[in-house]
């Protein structure tokens, strides 16, 4: 009975070693496929439109690192920490809804009770749709294990990984500004070359013309104020902060609702 007892425990013990090595496996990939994502989110408009002076928005960038990185590096861990795939794959796929909800929640400005109902009522169908996502790092961690033993170990292993590096980046690229928004940071981007202007809407804002020479970089956004609308924010070195809302409706030209500093 003693020795039953102990074989037990030493198959549960190899069998939590096993689940262990596959979690930290699954958020390997997992953290790797996040990061490239938010790395190439964050540059993807700045390589893009090298014409534009466009800002890295760090604390956004903080925020999807912590999310969206360590996020997937969980769903990698959940996805892979059982031994029946379909465990996984609905364990991992939950997961990664619940996180993409709470997230988008968080950032939100609804009541916590309607918070609580989307997640409720929401949960399920993102599931389905982030179902392909712990697919992936199930496989990716599968092969994994069969790389360990196989030759050409380590170039197999980083193949993998570049593999896992590009679906992230791969996702990153659709985060690019439409082409919409960008019209209107190029238009205020064009009122800043010449704010003494005769006409030019940004020219009686006060400090814009006395920082003519100065550099800047541009932010933008969807408006809070208008579903047509544009949020620009100019930051320049010298710390001096301008904000424009630019209307653009499709047909029309944009133009400057408010600018202020």
């Amino acid at each position: 009975m003693k020795m039953y007892e102990h074989n037990t425990d030493g198959a549960n013990t190899a069998m939590r070693q096993v689940r262990m090595r596959r979690g930290m496996f699954g958020a390997f990939y997992g953290f790797l496929s996040g990061t490239a994502f938010v790395f190439i989110a964050a540059f993807i408009d700045v390589w893009l439109n090298p014409d534009l002076p466009l800002g890295v928005d760090w604390s956004v960038f903080g925020t999807r690192l912590f999310f969206i990185g360590l996020g997937l590096a969980l769903v990698g861990a959940v996805t892979c920490w059982w031994d029946e795939t379909w465990q996984g794959l609905l364990s991992g796929s939950v997961t990664s809804a619940a996180l993409a909800l709470i997230f988008a929640l968080l950032s939100s400005e609804v009541g916590a009770g309607m918070k609580l109902l989307v997640l409720a009522f929401i949960l399920l169908p993102i599931a389905a749709m982030t179902l392909p996502i712990a697919w992936l790092l199930r496989r990716l961690t599968e092969r994994h294990a069969v790389a360990l033993h196989s030759t050409w170990r380590t170039a197999r292993i980083a193949g993998l990984a570049l593999f896992a590096i590009a679906l992230g980046a791969g996702g990153g690229i659709f985060m690019k500004t439409p082409a919409s928004e960008l019209e209107a940071t190029r238009f205020v981007h064009a009122l800043l070359q010449n704010p003494s202007a005769e006409k030019n809407p940004i020219s009686n804002v006060d400090g814009v013309q006395e920082r003519f020479e100065v550099a800047y970089k541009m932010y933008q956004s969807s408006s809070a104020l208008s579903t047509e609308g544009y949020d620009i924010r100019i930051e320049y070195e010298d710390g001096f902060i301008v904000k424009c809302v630019v209307l653009l409706y499709p047909g029309s030209d944009p133009y400057i609702s408010t600018c202020q500093p």
